[in-house]
């Protein structure tokens, strides 16, 4: 009821200023023509003005709907790498010798990127604590099926491909964990811990990314204690 008489009320008013606003005019500057003329001329562009500010307006609240979409994505990231993300990659760069010559520079994220991108992310297994790596994926199966459950994940391509990957391995470390290994099944294993390390490395530079433009004081802490520096030195 009050809706009913909010919508019946507001148009009366405004359509009752405008009659009064049209007299006013008529009354202080006569030419009843004229006036008549300019008021139908005024009223032919209304549906352009309504067409205008409509397609604004949809933008405006788009890009609004898109930015808050993208930072709940980006603080589901940052939950991601609390809990496993930060420790998963601090463990994978110890078997990659070769990101020592790279001259990481995470100030510069750019050149990381570049740098990373032409990486070939090749690993030494046997440098990889795999005892510890086997805990933290086991255990990190919780976190991943809660991130992996929210549909607006899949709007964020390289943090789906990074769990999809994750959880491919995490599978496959459950299904040897009670056999044997052979050879095979350590190249198998490796295979995959490769294809996490690089969707790992590319959503932790979006993710600074994200964190330098709107928390630079969380940035400054995660290029201090970041996974890479270990590899570094």
């Amino acid at each position: 009821m009050k809706n009913l008489k909010h919508n019946v009320l507001v148009p009366s008013i405004l359509i009752f200023l405008s009659i009064l606003m049209f007299l006013c005019h008529y009354v202080i500057f006569g030419q009843l023509e004229n006036t008549i003329y300019y008021s139908f001329m005024s009223l032919s562009f209304i549906p352009i003005n309504i067409l205008a500010v409509t397609l604004v307006f949809d933008k405006l609240v788009e890009r609004r709907a898109r930015l808050e979409r993208v930072s709940k994505l980006n603080m589901l990231v940052g939950l991601f790498f609390s809990d496993i993300g930060f420790v998963l990659l601090k463990l994978i760069v110890v078997g990659d010798e070769k990101i020592k010559s790279l001259g990481l520079d995470f100030n510069d994220l750019k050149y990381c990127r570049n740098k990373l991108n032409s990486h070939d992310h090749h690993i030494d297994f046997e440098k990889i604590d795999y005892t510890q790596l086997k805990d933290l994926v086991i255990s990190g199966r919780d976190i991943l099926s809660s991130l992996i459950s929210n549909e607006n994940i899949l709007e964020h391509e390289t943090f789906a491909d990074l769990l999809m990957s994750l959880m491919h391995l995490r599978d496959e470390i459950i299904f040897m964990e009670h056999k044997e290994l052979i050879q095979e099944d350590w190249i198998h294993i490796k295979g995959d811990l490769i294809r996490v390390y690089k969707n790992l490395t590319f959503q932790w530079i979006n993710y600074l990314e994200h964190l330098k433009i709107f928390y630079p004081y969380q940035y400054s802490g995660a290029i201090k204690f970041n996974p890479f520096t270990i590899a570094n030195k």
